[in-house]
């Protein structure tokens, strides 16, 4: 089940990308079909997910929407590859793990704030959220048992993570740094405010399906150590900071309407429309993921 869970992931990131590919890249339709064979078959071999990471040494020469894609479909295989890594029986220090990422975290809650380089910013919100996963996936190891908690912040983190590199694939194109995104909200006033969705949801506020995942994970890791809730708190905090200047950036300046094609805007509305029904019926997801780990 948990194969066919990754594949629906999969599978909407491949659909969400291909459609803003139409209308801006369209030569990044053939990353996105190498990322869908490599992903397929990762599902299979898990062992080979992790290989993705070799196409970020070339990060600097992609487009924004091969970046995009690049990052979004490396958080799904990276989970994969991490939630079977944690369930051999290779002697893992979960623990150190757990304290390792939160550290790492906060390093990275910290650069991207200051960070005004687009697609670097981009990246490191990306590297924080795959490290969310892999520090539920060490609580949950330490618990002993596969909940929700495993699964949960991948889940969240496709729908939120997709809708944040779409919007800002409509205002970033062709722009190095994040002060060139001043004016969006007059240029798209619909897409700034699914962008708006997208970093609020990012940053862990309540209403948000991305606070439903912290919710598990700060909830959880009390249980077992303060110490982890703790930092995690102090990260979100941070986080928050982090994402809010992507708001305040869209919301500021001038700039003059332009033309988006409906099936984005249409595409980028769907997304947002379900951080916010997730956010606000965590027991849809709940229900949602127990079928995937029944």
């Amino acid at each position: 089940m948990l194969q066919v869970f990754f594949a629906a992931l999969i599978s909407l990131l491949g659909l969400s990308f291909s459609v803003h590919s139409f209308f801006y890249e369209k030569k990044n339709f053939i990353l996105i079909i190498s990322l869908m064979i490599f992903s397929i078959t990762s599902l299979f071999y898990w062992y080979i997910s992790v290989f993705v990471l070799i196409l970020f040494a070339f990060y600097k020469h992609y487009d924004f929407g091969e970046f995009a894609s690049l990052n979004m479909f490396s958080a799904v295989l990276l989970s994969w590859f991490f939630l079977n890594l944690f369930q051999t029986k290779i002697a893992i220090p979960f623990f150190l793990i757990a304290m390792l990422c939160l550290v790492l975290m906060s390093i990275l809650s910290i650069f991207g704030i200051f960070e005004n380089r687009l697609k670097r910013y981009l990246m490191v919100s990306n590297f924080i959220q795959i490290l969310f996963v892999v520090l539920d996936l060490s609580v949950t190891m330490i618990k002993g048992e596969m909940g929700i908690l495993s699964v949960i912040q991948i889940f969240n983190y496709t729908f939120t993570g997709l809708l944040f590199f779409l919007t800002l694939w409509i205002f970033g194109r062709k722009k190095t740094f994040i002060h060139e995104l001043e004016g969006s909200y007059f240029q798209s006033r619909s897409n700034d405010i699914f962008a708006t969705i997208a970093c609020l949801s990012l940053a862990g506020l309540p209403a948000f399906n991305m606070f439903v995942s912290e919710w598990f994970l700060f909830t959880g890791s009390f249980i077992l150590t303060p110490i982890i809730t703790i930092l995690g708190i102090f990260i979100a905090l941070l986080l928050f900071i982090m994402y809010y200047k992507i708001v305040y950036v869209l919301l500021v300046g001038e700039g003059r309407q332009k033309s988006i094609p409906e099936p984005i805007t249409v595409v980028n509305g769907l997304l947002a429309i379900t951080c916010v029904i997730l956010g606000i019926l965590p027991s849809l997801q709940i229900e949602l993921l127990s079928l995937v780990l029944a």
